[in-house]
């Protein structure tokens, strides 16, 4: 029979090969007064080699204090329950404690927080970003801001619905502010709304040859911005650009099953206000150019691998608004932009990560009648602190969705 094991001595049992066994989160746990007065958290299953029994701590090794993130005990048993145990030759084996899904447990007992949803978080960045720009095409300009500097923030809230197979995606006071040139830019709402139906929608029936008849399934969604700003672009340092509001439809030609990666296309249309001299607005707000016109985007979203530490996105947006009253009435532009960037946690501060962000970014907006093209092209390094970001937890639909 082997002898009983000691609350003291678990935390100092030497590990085996590998890491040592882990209680399941998902089985019930007894706690039981173990023969030195201390509790101790065990697991038991049999098998070929008769009884089994994981035997975990209940408390810290550093402290002795409270466990966090463990699952309430089953039952909670006396010292007599860890002697029946010894007593009809069940084979214990010291073992950590259980922790939730996305978490790890360190071998002393903390649990520490291993997967991120970056869909989910407030924000706080700050990033080098130089910047080359031009007018009427890319000579370099005399003073290229190789010290130009960003700092941003932001919050995600992304839900995720597996009973009507949806994600809603909202994005809320996001923006950014760049020194030493000042130039500022933001969206105070976005909302993105995505499906992964298994009911077809439609029923396409051909007739070439043998009758066929085949599922039409679209993952088409929809979404909308309002209020988005951008002041003092770098190839424009006097303008002010006001999108009071866009709306759009979407079509996602491919999406992850979980829909946290996705390809998706959009095609809708914008209104705003748009100001030469941005100091024309201390005379009114409609002194500037209103605009209306179609919008489209080409975007992806790819988290690499399950756990959330990397991420791989693009954005590339047209858009070609007209003006519709104000300066320059009738006259047509073409606004293009596209970014793709990748962000990797590199550590966690108390579960909040740090995480590095990389990106490349371009813009041309080009005034047709004026025949003025202006172009930036910019490079950004930085660093992000996430807060608040929960495990991220695969979560694939499940075969077949609710009526």
């Amino acid at each position: 029979m082997l002898a009983p094991l000691s609350a003291a001595m678990l935390w100092s049992a030497p590990a085996r090969p590998g890491e040592p066994p882990q209680l399941s989160w998902d089985k019930p746990v007894r706690c039981i007064r173990s023969p030195d007065g201390g509790a101790v958290r065990v697991q038991c299953e049999p098998g070929p080699e008769g009884e089994r029994c994981l035997v975990a701590p209940d408390h810290l090794a550093y402290d002795g204090g409270a466990l966090d993130k463990v699952q309430p005990c089953n039952v909670v048993e006396d010292a007599s329950a860890y002697r029946a145990l010894t007593a009809r030759g069940a084979r214990l084996v010291a073992a950590i404690p259980e922790a939730p899904p996305g978490y790890a447990r360190s071998a002393d007992g903390k649990a520490f927080q291993v997967k991120f949803d970056l869909l989910n978080r407030l924000y706080l960045g700050a990033s080098w970003l130089p910047t080359f720009h031009g007018n009427n095409g890319l000579p370099v300009p005399a003073s290229f801001p190789l010290g130009r500097g960003r700092a941003e923030a932001g919050i995600h809230v992304s839900v995720l619905s597996t009973r009507s197979r949806a994600r809603h995606d909202l994005r809320i006071l996001e923006g950014t502010a760049t020194f030493d040139d000042l130039e500022l830019s933001g969206v105070l709402l976005s909302y993105d709304y995505q499906h992964l139906h298994r009911r077809p929608a439609h029923w396409l029936s051909t007739f070439v040859g043998k009758p066929r008849l085949y599922p039409i399934s679209p993952r088409i969604g929809w979404g909308f911005r309002v209020v988005s700003v951008n002041d003092r672009p770098p190839a424009r340092r006097d303008t002010l650009d006001v999108e009071f509001g866009e709306v759009h439809l979407a079509w996602n030609p491919w999406q992850s099953n979980d829909m946290y990666s996705h390809i998706r296309l959009e095609a809708g249309a914008d209104l705003g206000e748009y100001w030469e001299h941005r100091s024309e607005i201390d005379d009114g707000l409609d002194t500037g150019a209103l605009y209306v016109g179609p919008t489209s985007a080409l975007k992806s979203r790819f988290s690499l691998g399950e756990g959330g530490l990397h991420a791989l996105s693009t954005a590339f947006t047209y858009r070609r608004p007209s003006i519709a009253a104000g300066s320059g009435r009738g006259e047509v532009m073409n606004r293009i932009e596209a970014t793709i960037a990748y962000e990797g946690i590199l550590l966690a501060i108390n579960d909040q990560p740090i995480s590095l962000r990389l990106a490349a970014m371009g813009v041309s907006r080009n005034d047709l009648d004026s025949d003025i093209r202006d172009v930036e092209v910019k490079a950004a390094a930085g660093l992000r602190v996430s807060f608040w970001a929960p495990p991220r937890v695969f979560e694939p639909m499940p075969v077949f969705e609710d009526p």
